[in-house]
């Protein structure tokens, strides 16, 4: 399935702070999610699938969120929940498939370890089809550039406030951006 988990998370932290890449994750999944959910999604768990896919591109290929393929982080997920042989998939909380620590851990179990499968499949699904809609926004508006966190996400630091991320490319699945 990739990197080996615990082992990236441990260097992240040693890297970050003491941070796990799950948490640094989460601030901009959640710029993802406001970018394009609709009103009647579970935030909850569609920002923490978001989150998880992340964590686990991260992983595979050793980068920084900042540099992940957004197309990547779009499929990862469905290689952890929909494996062709059910059998040798790894279990969320297992030893290859070990779960988050840090301030957004309990989502992570609410929805990998105590939510039925259904609301996990919704809430993949749901988290692919916005990073879909995000890959084909920043390919459609910056043709030709590498489609990466970095070039469509944004650190906004309000003044006394906890710096979070907004993605800052037009949707253009509809037509051509204006060009500005």
């Amino acid at each position: 399935m990739g990197g080996d988990l615990r082992v990236h998370a441990e260097r992240y932290a040693m890297a970050h702070e003491g941070r796990h890449p799950f948490t640094d994750c989460r601030i901009p999944a959640g710029g993802v999610l406001v970018w394009g959910a609709d009103e009647d999604w579970h935030f909850e768990h569609t920002v923490t699938a978001i989150t998880e896919s992340m964590r686990l591109c991260m992983a595979r290929y050793d980068v920084e969120w900042l540099d992940l393929d957004i197309d990547a982080v779009r499929d990862e997920l469905a290689y952890w929940i929909g494996p062709r042989f059910p059998a040798e998939a790894p279990v969320p909380g297992s030893v290859e498939w070990p779960a988050p620590t840090g301030p957004y851990a309990d989502a992570w179990h609410r929805l990998f370890r105590e939510a039925d499968a259904d609301a996990v499949l919704l809430a993949a699904a749901r988290a692919e089809e916005l990073l879909g809609l995000l890959f084909t926004a920043a390919a459609c508006r910056h043709p030709g550039s590498p489609t990466v966190f970095r070039c469509v996400a944004k650190e906004f630091r309000p003044s006394g406030r906890r710096a979070f991320y907004g993605v800052v490319v037009d949707n253009c699945i509809k037509g051509r951006p204006d060009s500005a």
